[in-house]
């Protein structure tokens, strides 16, 4: 395994310096930007914001750059919406700003919000979590596994 491999593994997104400028900005706080800009903190909620992206990507034309900016909690449920209205991987910029990030418990199958700590309690199911360097686009999240599989819900054993 190379010395990149070990500090930035590959299960793991890499985000890519600012490259050209988007035709559409979604962000978690307002930025400088493009003309075009849509803020979480417009709108009542995220899923306001979900509605609005949806609503300004149905009027795109072909060739739409979009770049979502956030943390990880913010911007891969944006991507993932971005991908089934059928924008292209290479049409979405991501750009990351540290905060929040999903978790996926492999005990319960649910995700939640986490902080960037190696270790967590479920909120769903209560077992303590190892937080994996292994990242599902698919889910926006990261591997969450039982820290200690002798006992995974606390329980003091004889």
């Amino acid at each position: 395994m190379s010395h990149s491999a070990t500090l930035h593994p590959f299960s793991v997104p890499r985000y890519a310096p600012q490259g050209e400028p988007a035709d559409l900005l979604v962000t978690q706080h307002r930025d400088a930007g493009p003309a075009e800009q849509l803020a979480l903190g417009d709108f009542a909620d995220v899923q306001a914001l979900h509605r609005a992206v949806l609503a300004r990507l149905e009027l795109a034309r072909c060739g739409l750059r979009l770049e979502l900016r956030g943390d990880e909690a913010f911007i891969w449920p944006l991507q993932a919406l971005a991908r089934a209205a059928g924008l292209d991987a290479e049409e979405i910029a991501l750009s990351h700003v540290p905060g929040q990030r999903q978790v996926f418990c492999v005990h319960c199958a649910r995700c939640q919000p986490a902080s960037d700590a190696t270790a967590m309690t479920c909120a769903h199911c209560g077992v303590q979590l190892e937080v994996r360097r292994h990242f599902s686009q698919r889910l926006g999240a990261y591997l969450g596994v039982c820290a200690d599989a002798d006992q995974p819900y606390g329980e003091v054993r004889p």
